[in-house]
């Protein structure tokens, strides 16, 4: 079965790197899991009888009736739907259930955003991503990849690259290499008003990346709690720390 470049499929084979990725995941029986986009299954044959509770959502109806007949015993583990569109709930998974997946680039944004609604309910996150995003996720501050996203991601969880896979692994080849990240959730509730504010604060301050914070904070603050700001305001956004930018969001 081809890959269609509708889904933005690249699957992933070798037998060495799928069996590092499972070791590297860490699962065990009491686990549920949640795999994003199967695919052909060669991930699901790892971990499938690893865990207590497996289930997987497959958009592709071709992939989805290829998974069904390579696990007959397992066929209503496999869901054939948009993951984007789905409840937690829907696929039978209330709490404390682990996601894994190798996520196409062009859903890697509207995946986080899903686990962002759900996040009370995730235990951790495994996630296959392009190198250049999955960068974007983990940089610090004063690189070249730190950005807004960055900033989310940092408050949201603990971001770990586990492991990086060159692009010759995958089918069809993409144009760059790969890295595997583990997503911690940081917090067992959000603290709402601080998330909403520090969006906020990040939205504006990185829309004007290149420029001063003083001239981006004064669109969404008063100038009278401008200056009960303890920082530089000549610095430019990505100088800034996750504990930088809540100094900020603590005073919108």
């Amino acid at each position: 079965m081809y890959p269609k470049k509708r889904f933005g499929q690249n699957f992933l084979t070798d037998e060495k790197i799928l069996e590092d990725l499972v070791r590297l995941i860490n699962i065990s029986f009491e686990d549920k899991v949640l795999e994003i986009g199967p695919g052909k299954g060669d991930l699901s044959e790892n971990i499938i009888n690893c865990c207590n509770s497996y289930y997987a959502v497959e958009i592709d109806r071709d992939l989805f009736n290829l998974l069904k007949a390579k696990f007959p015993e397992n066929e209503k583990s496999f869901i054939n739907a948009d993951i984007l569109k789905l409840k937690p709930s829907e696929i039978m998974l209330d709490d404390n259930f682990r996601l894994v997946g190798n996520i196409p680039y062009n859903i890697s944004s509207p995946i986080l955003n899903w686990c962002e609604k759900n996040y009370e309910k995730i235990s951790d996150m495994h996630f296959m991503l392009q190198k250049e995003f999955a960068l974007r996720c983990s940089g610090n501050e004063n690189t070249s990849s730190y950005g807004r996203l960055s900033v989310i991601c940092k408050y949201l969880y603990e971001v770990e690259v586990l492991k990086e896979v060159s692009k010759v692994f995958f089918n069809p080849e993409p144009k760059v290499d790969s890295l595997f990240v583990r997503f911690y959730p940081k917090y067992a509730k959000i603290d709402e008003k601080e998330f909403q504010n520090l969006k906020t604060v990040t939205r504006a301050l990185f829309n004007k990346k290149r420029k001063k914070i003083s001239n981006s904070l004064k669109y969404i603050m008063r100038d009278d709690d401008i200056k009960k700001i303890d920082l530089d305001l000549n610095l430019r956004p990505d100088e800034l720390s996750l504990d930088d930018f809540l100094r900020i969001s603590n005073l919108v």
